[in-house]
Formats: structure tokens, C-alpha cells, sequence
């Protein structure tokens, strides 16, 4: 089984659209979401619409989710966001809304035998609802206190890193790493949408279950046309010009 860890989704129907086809070449056959499926970018009816016919184990919410379904009062939104947020209110249904303030916080997904399990999450496992980033082994180590799992997949920062704990816990980038026994795992999967490390590319990872592995797999998409989509929907020019340098 291969498992394509999507995240951060950011209504990029650009991204996302190249993202699926290649992990249908990596030949992924099932799929997880860590959240924020919807904000910033244009597509938030179609990525949802798309996100919903995956074959999911598990799909948590993110802080776009949540103040997009639950029309929260946007306290510690920057302008951008705040504006994009209640932009894509306005173009979901009741339902989409609906089904968005629904989701869960965290999950656990076991695939048959108990060595085999892992979680997700979109921000931390401590405080979820709390939208806390995870950025260095400080963090990482208060999250992975409530962590029964193994293995944990995250996002919120838009940043892969993995973090490691052994009798202490280590962290950095990562392109592949093998799973090993009496570790403990909490790997960031970057984002689909709006990468943040200086690289354009789409990010997302896949979890090999039968080798025991966890890949970072980027990969280029139509900048320029999610780009125009923004604009012409009206949304702030500065998220259409951080799409073209993965900031």
C-alpha cells in the first residue's frame, strides 16, 4: 500500500490537479488529508469537490477550514487572509460549510496490524484547536508527548521537516527516510498550494507501508494560471506573487 499525505491544499486547483496525476503514477492507492483544503487561492468548491471523491482513510481540519465552516471572528488573520477567507465563504454551499466545521482535529489510522498505525494532525498534537507551528525540536518534542502513535503527519507551516525522537529528538529537512523501530516519527508534508521554503513546487508525501518509508515528492504545476485566477477573483495580488517563489 501507498499513501499519498496531501496538505495544505489552499483551494490551488492548479497544484492539486498535478499533484493526483502523480500519485497516480507513484501508484498510490489511498490517501490521507492533514487540512486546509480551502483559502488563499481560487478553486476552494473544486478542490473540495475533488479532495471529498479521494479514497480517504482520514481527513482532519485546518484553521482555514475551521474559520472558513465556522465562521469564527478572523483573530489572527493577516489582512490577505482574512480577506481570502471570507472570499471562499461566499463561494461554498451550506453543505461544503457544513461539512468543513465537521471535520475532525486529529485521527488515528491503523491498517490492520497494531505495528501499523499512524496519525494526523494539522498543527500540533498538544493543543490542535490552538493552531501552534511546529518550526524546531522545542515544539516537535511538546507534540510528540501526546503522540501514540509511531508515526505522525503534519502541516500548518507550509515547510517539510521530519522530526525524530530517540532518547531525544532531532529534526531537519528530508527527502527519504526509513521508518525504524522504537523511534517515534512527526513528519511535516509541506504544501500543495502555497509552499513556503523557497520552492514553487507542490509538496506532498508518500508513505510506502510494506517498505517503511516516508518520500517528499515535489512537483511543478501552472503557476501563472492560478495566478490569474486570484487576481481575477478580485483576492490580494500578494498571493497570486508568493506562488512564483515558494515563500
Amino acid at each position: 500500500m501507498r499513501i499519498a499525505v496531501l496538505g495544505d491544499i489552499h483551494s490551488n486547483l492548479e497544484a492539486l490537479t498535478a499533484v493526483l496525476e502523480k500519485t497516480k503514477q507513484l501508484g498510490c492507492d489511498k490517501y490521507v488529508c492533514i487540512g486546509d483544503i480551502v483559502g488563499y487561492n481560487a478553486n476552494p468548491h473544486e478542490c473540495l469537490e475533488i479532495v471529498r471523491s479521494l479514497d480517504l482513510l482520514a481527513v482532519v481540519m485546518g484553521n482555514h477550514d475551521s474559520y472558513t465552516g465556522n465562521m469564527r471572528e478572523l483573530v489572527g488573520f493577516n489582512l490577505q487572509a482574512a480577506k481570502a477567507v471570507e472570499w471562499t465563504r461566499e463561494q461554498l454551499s451550506e453543505e461544503e460549510l457544513d461539512w468543513l466545521r465537521k471535520l475532525p482535529m486529529k485521527e488515528e489510522v491503523f491498517l490492520g496490524s497494531p505495528s501499523v498505525r499512524f496519525s494526523i494532525v494539522h498543527s500540533t498534537m498538544d493543543n490542535p484547536n490552538m493552531w501552534g507551528y511546529i518550526f524546531d525540536r522545542f515544539t516537535a518534542a511538546a507534540s510528540m508527548q501526546y503522540q501514540w502513535t509511531p508515526l505522525c503527519f503534519f502541516g500548518h507551516t507550509h515547510t517539510p521537516l521530519a522530526f525524530i525522537k530517540t532518547d531525544t529528538v532531532t529534526g531537519g529537512i528530508y527527502d527519504t527516510l526509513k521508518l525504524e523501530p522504537n523511534h517515534k516519527y512527526l513528519i511535516n508534508v509541506g504544501s500543495v498550494g502555497q509552499p513556503r521554503d523557497r520552492d514553487p513546487r507542490a509538496a506532498f508525501a508518500v508513505y510506502d507501508v510494506e517498505a517503511g518509508e516516508v518520500t517528499l515528492q515535489r512537483v511543478e504545476y501552472d503557476v501563472e494560471s492560478s495566478q490569474k485566477k486570484i487576481l481575477a477573483a478580485g483576492l490580494p495580488s500578494r498571493l497570486a506573487e508568493r506562488l512564483a517563489v515558494g515563500r
